[in-house]
């Protein structure tokens, strides 16, 4: 196995099919091998909705709103469009909660993007 430490403070391991493929010598490293995969991640993270059906807010998709400064008025929002069923939100149920997001988002301009939208070119493929 070939060391490279370069300029940089990460040393690089390199190592051929051959020595990948021979038994662990190492015992920490057996070990960690040995592990059942869901010993090693545990938190099965399932996306924007649990296996019950409640709201996933640790996700990656929604972390992001949810640690934003209108974090609290997202849950809300969220938490009410995931509880209401269609016909209600047809009739405006929600409109409040999702009203004080956005209000919230342009308060804040929790979401401003520092690109200057005027100097962008938009062009049709």
């Amino acid at each position: 196995m070939d060391v490279s430490t370069g300029s940089s403070k990460d040393e690089v391991f390199y190592m051929s099919e051959s020595e990948f493929w021979e038994e662990i010598k190492d015992k920490y490293v057996q070990s960690i091998a040995d592990l059942d995969p869901n010993e090693v991640y545990p938190s099965n993270n399932p996306g924007p909705t649990k296996p019950d059906g409640s709201i996933n807010f640790e996700c990656h998709c929604v972390g992001h709103l949810v640690a934003s400064p209108c974090g609290y008025e997202f849950r809300e929002a969220v938490t009410c469009q995931k509880s209401s069923t269609e016909e209600e939100l047809e009739k405006g149920a929600c409109a409040d909660e999702l009203l004080a997001f956005m209000e919230c988002a342009i308060r804040t301009q929790c979401f401003k993007n520092d690109v200057n939208l005027s100097t962008l070119t938009l062009t049709a493929n």
